[in-house]
């Protein structure tokens, strides 16, 4: 079913925040009762935020994982998420 919203949340070395923050989002989606993906974009992360989104997206099929070559900026990556997006 093709999403009604997406959001889309650029990374960069965030793998001790992203846990808690796609528990919160998808809760607070939840409540909305209408088909929802999430797009996670690592902006060229050093530490382990790639290897949590990939887990994610296996976890979580409103998940998808874009992973961006190196650090390319905040809003190149929201770009990028924001152009796969299908919500």
């Amino acid at each position: 079913m093709k999403p009604e919203c997406s959001v889309v949340v650029p990374l960069c070395n965030e793998e001790r925040n992203l846990p808690t923050l796609h528990l919160r989002l998808t809760a607070t989606l939840c409540k909305l009762a209408i088909p929802y993906e999430i797009i996670y974009v690592d902006d060229g992360s050093t530490d382990e935020t790639p290897r949590i989104i990939a887990e994610t997206q296996r976890a979580d099929a409103r998940v998808r994982g874009l992973f961006l070559s190196r650090n390319f900026g905040h809003q190149a990556a929201l770009c990028a998420g924001l152009d796969a997006a299908a919500g």
